[in-house]
């Protein structure tokens, strides 16, 4: 059975990923297809992954008249004009070393048995066996800033509403961190967003 990647956030879905991948189920009705988030690169979406021995292979942008071809040379040898070789080889991403989008685009973000199996949940529980200062200090140390344009520093936060006298604290997460149109968090929250609810209950 081959795997096909097929894009489920706001931005390929708005450029046709929807269609895209019905029509791939329609047409490879013994594939299995993970809605995936997006890469980040935008205009090459919808991009399509297949799972291969030697790693996904990229192919976009996959527009519906595509798929014919493009369902015919996924059961034989891969070649399409679409074709752009390795995801982690395309240029854009080979340069970077992902932190924070690490599963984005990797994983199916809606199943937690994915998130887990990449790495999910190992910040949570090794929290579980520090104090609260502990883990304060650690962020504090790590540099970790804000997503916003300030960039402020999330130990100061997190110290301030330590030393904060209350008997119970709220999280509250601020997606958008007033930044008008730039969606900053979206990727994330669309593409891990269990990552997101890690990170709260860290907190």
């Amino acid at each position: 059975m081959i795997t096909l990647y097929v894009p489920r956030d706001s931005a390929s879905r708005s450029v046709g990923a929807d269609e895209v991948a019905e029509r791939l189920a329609a047409l490879l009705p013994d594939a299995r297809i993970v809605r995936n988030g997006s890469r980040g690169m935008l205009w090459l979406e919808p991009l399509v992954e297949i799972d291969t021995p030697d790693g996904r292979v990229a192919y976009g942008p996959v527009l519906e008249a595509d798929l014919d071809s493009l369902a015919a040379a996924l059961l034989a040898d891969g070649e399409h004009p679409l074709r752009l070789g390795l995801t982690g080889e395309l240029p854009w991403l080979a340069s970077q070393e992902r932190l924070t989008f690490a599963r984005v685009g990797v994983i199916d973000p809606l199943d937690p048995d994915d998130y887990l199996a990449h790495g999910g949940v190992a910040g949570l529980r090794r929290a579980l066996t520090m104090d609260r200062t502990s883990i304060v200090d650690e962020v504090a140390d790590s540099g970790l800033r804000g997503r916003g344009g300030a960039g402020f520093p999330a130990g100061i936060k997190w110290r301030t509403v330590e030393a904060t006298a209350s008997a119970q604290k709220y999280v509250c997460v601020n997606a958008d961190e007033g930044d008008s149109g730039t969606f900053a968090d979206r990727m994330l929250m669309e593409g891990d967003p269990f990552t997101l609810l890690e990170g709260m209950a860290i907190a």
